[in-house]
């Protein structure tokens, strides 16, 4: 690893904090979200699903979600937003590849577990308190710079192509993730955050679940009626 920057095992809880998921996370390779965003103490009382497809293939966070709402574009989020702030606490909050509204993340409690994936990389990442990204098994990609980009936007300005690469190096050979969190940390000058690796979860992709089967049919006959 470099000399410069250390990166242990990610163990840090992330209930209560805003998290994005900066895909795309090829053959299933995904981040163990769960373990991080339970509180035994605080469950999660509500779920919602926002997303921009009338079904959602989610195998990230497989839930039940309790309420699912479809983001078009130019949609008002009053509603999806109204329901969120009232809603017994402690709420999960998954936005699946929908742009969030500036005004949506001074509305956020810590009582809202905000969690975005994306399958097109974001440019703008500063709203948020943790970023996972993607194994990365080809350093020369053009996710490589993004990913680097990120990282000088929200960890360190001054954080080098070199540096990054060598660390980029030692994760692939350990086929392991890269993460990147501020909560629990001490900013330092110049620094703001932590880098830290994690092991990524191999889930299934091609295949549905016999629930979501029922529910994509159920969703296919309403359209057909």
């Amino acid at each position: 690893m470099s000399d410069t920057v250390h990166l242990d095992a990610f163990q840090t809880n992330l209930h209560g904090t805003k998290i994005l998921l900066q895909g795309p996370f090829h053959k299933g390779k995904l981040p163990p979200l769960q373990e991080h965003i339970q509180l035994l103490r605080s469950p999660f009382k509500r779920k919602v699903l926002l997303t921009n497809t009338p079904f959602s293939f989610n195998k990230l966070l497989p839930f039940t979600y309790d309420a699912v709402f479809q983001m078009k574009e130019g949609i008002d989020w009053s509603l999806a937003l109204t329901y969120i702030l009232h809603a017994p606490k402690d709420v999960l909050v998954v936005a699946e590849d929908i742009p969030i509204p500036d005004a949506f993340w001074s509305k956020l409690t810590a009582h809202i577990t905000f969690l975005h994936i994306v399958t097109t990389p974001l440019r703008i990442v500063v709203p948020y308190d943790t970023i996972f990204f993607a194994p990365i098994d080809d350093i020369t990609s053009t996710y490589t710079d993004t990913v680097l980009k990120a990282l000088q936007s929200s960890f360190k300005k001054t954080f080098q192509q070199k540096e990054f690469r060598d660390i980029l190096q030692e994760l692939r050979v350990a086929k392991a993730g890269l993460a990147w969190t501020a909560v629990g940390e001490v900013p330092s000058i110049g620094v703001r955050g932590a880098l830290y690796w994690y092991d990524p979860e191999t889930v299934e992709e091609d295949s549905l679940s016999r629930k979501e089967l029922s529910d994509l049919f159920q969703m296919l006959s309403h359209q057909f009626t």
